[in-house]
């Protein structure tokens, strides 16, 4: 699956390369998401939370009809997690995990045409997308119980880093989303994101990277 997904992103991507596709706009985006992860083990969903992040990314539209275009992207994409496992009532860990990938996202859009008074369009897109880790870290912090009871309950932080350290270094999943384009300036919606391949390199106890969020697309004409 791994392999088929990084062939599909490199054909789609040299496949506009070699076509006599129309250039349309280049294009920004900047997006606010909420990032965490989905895991096969059910008992264990209700411990991750939200982790909110900031992700840029650059594309070109190509015309390949009227509605449709194919937007190839390169994309700074933060994910991980935010966890928290309450001990007792006073002591708890908590485990932040921060990834930073750059994806290649050959993503395609569509257009819906709308009464020619107005200036504003539905545009719904999606694609695949295949992320390289660059960088990342896993921290865990907290409060523990002192069994002694002499002395107070001990507080700890704990660092280390994530790629090549348990986790894989490659994803890839699928991206989606749904928005408003106001005239030929810009683009603001909502998207999701779910990966598909598994982040640990132990295949035992499963996780995936999915998020959620907002995004600006601010369109260029002839910048490039």
């Amino acid at each position: 699956m791994k392999f088929f997904s990084c062939i599909l992103c490199l054909l789609l991507i040299n496949s506009v390369s070699n076509a006599q596709f129309k250039k349309d706009h280049s294009f920004f985006k900047f997006g606010i998401k909420s990032v965490s992860v989905r895991r096969d083990n059910i008992s264990a969903r209700d411990d991750y939370m939200l982790k909110p992040v900031i992700d840029l990314g650059f594309g070109i539209n190509y015309n390949l009809s009227k509605n449709l275009r194919f937007q190839p992207e390169i994309h700074y994409s933060p994910r991980g997690f935010q966890a928290k496992y309450n001990l007792t009532d006073s002591t708890y860990i908590e485990n932040s995990l921060e990834l930073h990938y750059f994806d290649l996202c050959p993503n395609f859009s569509y257009t819906f045409q709308g009464h020619n008074s107005l200036k504003t369009r539905l545009n719904v897109w999606g694609g695949p997308y295949l992320g390289i880790g660059i960088a990342g870290r896993n921290v865990l912090s907290g409060i523990t119980l002192n069994k002694t009871g002499i002395k107070a309950d001990s507080t700890f932080t704990d660092k280390s880093v994530t790629f090549n350290n348990g986790l894989n270094r490659i994803d890839y999943g699928f991206n989606v989303g749904l928005g408003i384009q106001f005239e030929q300036i810009t683009q603001v919606g909502i998207s999701y994101s779910m990966g598909f391949n598994n982040i640990l390199t132990n295949s035992k106890f499963p996780i995936y990277n999915r998020s959620v969020g907002f995004y600006v697309i601010v369109l260029f004409d002839d910048l490039f």
